[in-house]
């Protein structure tokens, strides 16, 4: 909705737009809301995972993998709009560094505004700063205020009876080390144990989200849910076939798939309104990363009061 409202501004003053995200769904999502909100809008989609290569549109919306090199083709630009904006890195070499030092130079009072829900990176703190991309936070809304106000929905916590004990395991640039945090959590009895108690606690509930340490973690619990429920479960890992994930997604936005497990995915950005419970079954030193996850179930659906939080990593 930000961005679609910012989008009208500036079309109203004949502007042209660019609007930024690292992932298809992401471009996917957007792209269909600011069709919804702005009825009549020209939106151009330029991805190579999306099979679309629009560049002469009003409103460009672009996955960064695809256009980092080809700001030159996309004409007199005014206002370039960065979804997920915490994942822009100081490092120069970087493909959002590229295409936005690009664009700048090419259209003289270029504006470029970042959204994310968490403005700042794990050892390098605040993405704003007077020599960075962002020089202001211009507009602030807390977590805790949307929700009283009605515009989020409220989170409701259990505490974990299986939470993992991750004192044992090492720290590597300020994030627990991957290999021996899917070790803590990637062990079968751990993870059955785990499985019984999300049912458990979740008897009442119709869209559950569960977050892994891995690969070989998420197919593990997606096992032994579907054994121990005889229902379907849904696993989306990064090597999930494309047409697979778009359906299994589908299902679980539609509320024909229940159970739906994920690793390193539908951290940021997956909008599935009808997420009600969220069991995070990995531990994180990321107030970023761990802000994300809970925010898959922070949005509004008729088909809920509240989202349940699990945290089995003591995060």
């Amino acid at each position: 909705l930000v961005i679609a409202m910012l989008i009208r501004q500036a079309l109203e003053f004949g502007g042209r737009v660019v609007v930024l995200a690292h992932r298809k769904e992401l471009l996917q999502q957007n792209a269909e809301e600011i069709r919804g909100l702005i009825p009549g809008v020209d939106v151009g989609v330029y991805s190579a995972g999306l099979k679309s290569r629009e560049i002469h549109n009003a409103v460009v919306v672009a996955g960064i993998q695809s256009v980092y090199r080809k700001f030159a083709d996309l004409g007199r630009r005014h206002l370039v709009l960065v979804d997920e904006a915490h994942l822009i890195s100081d490092l120069e070499e970087t493909m959002y560094r590229q295409f936005l030092q690009g664009i700048a130079k090419a259209n003289d009072g270029l504006r470029i505004v970042g959204l994310t829900a968490t403005p700042f990176r794990t050892g390098t703190g605040p993405i704003c700063g007077p020599d960075r991309i962002f020089q202001r936070i211009v507009f602030e809304a807390q977590t805790g205020e949307l929700i009283e106000q009605g515009f989020l929905c409220p989170i409701t916590n259990k505490a974990a009876d299986a939470e993992v004990n991750t004192d044992k395991v090492g720290l590597r640039g300020g994030e627990f080390v991957e290999s021996e945090l899917q070790a803590a959590f990637d062990d079968v009895d751990k993870v059955m144990i785990a499985v019984q108690e999300i049912i458990d606690k979740t008897k009442d509930r119709h869209s559950v989200l569960i977050f892994s340490t891995g690969v070989h973690h998420a197919e593990q619990i997606q096992k032994i849910l579907a054994d121990a429920t005889c229902e379907r479960v849904g696993v989306v890992t990064g090597e999930t076939l494309d047409i697979e994930r778009a359906t299994m997604l589908a299902d679980f936005k539609a509320q024909r798939l229940r159970w739906l497990v994920n690793c390193d995915v539908l951290t940021t950005g997956f909008n599935a309104k009808c997420v009600d419970a969220i069991a995070i079954l990995r531990a994180t030193m990321s107030p970023g990363l761990f802000c994300q996850m809970v925010g898959r179930g922070l949005r509004l659906h008729d088909s809920k009061t509240n989202c349940l939080l699990l945290d089995f990593g003591g995060n």
